[in-house]
């Protein structure tokens, strides 16, 4: 009997991505749209997950959706980002996507490390 070696991809994050209790919405600022939800979050970088592939080696201009009650009334963090990977979800219908954060601003990066204390499990 032979034994198979499984070569996986080697981790570069820098930063570990906590998972969030629920899924935040990130919208294209370019048009509006609804890219996805974010699965994990950190100070320099997301995961996305998409019903439609997300173009890779891109950068985007992104507005995170922050949770909160009003509808029209939510804050948003603006981020620009750039894709960097993409493979398709335990859901095979669905994508998921790597962004690395460009240059995110302070307040952005507060907003981020809130949400982490609020909403990681």
């Amino acid at each position: 009997m032979t034994s198979k070696t499984h070569v996986f991809a080697i981790e570069k994050r820098q930063r570990r991505r906590w998972e969030l209790v629920f899924y935040l919405r990130i919208f294209d600022q370019s048009d509006g749209s609804l890219l996805g939800h974010v699965i994990d979050i950190s100070e320099a970088g997301l995961m996305l997950l998409s019903e439609i592939p997300i173009e890779i080696n891109k950068d985007y201009d992104l507005s995170l959706e922050l949770p909160g009650s009003g509808g029209k009334n939510r804050q948003k963090i603006s981020l620009k980002a750039h894709s960097i990977w993409q493979s398709t979800d335990a859901n095979p219908d669905l994508v998921d996507t790597g962004f690395k954060l460009i240059n995110p601003d302070s307040n952005s990066v507060k907003a981020i490390k809130n949400l982490i204390a609020e909403l990681q499990f």
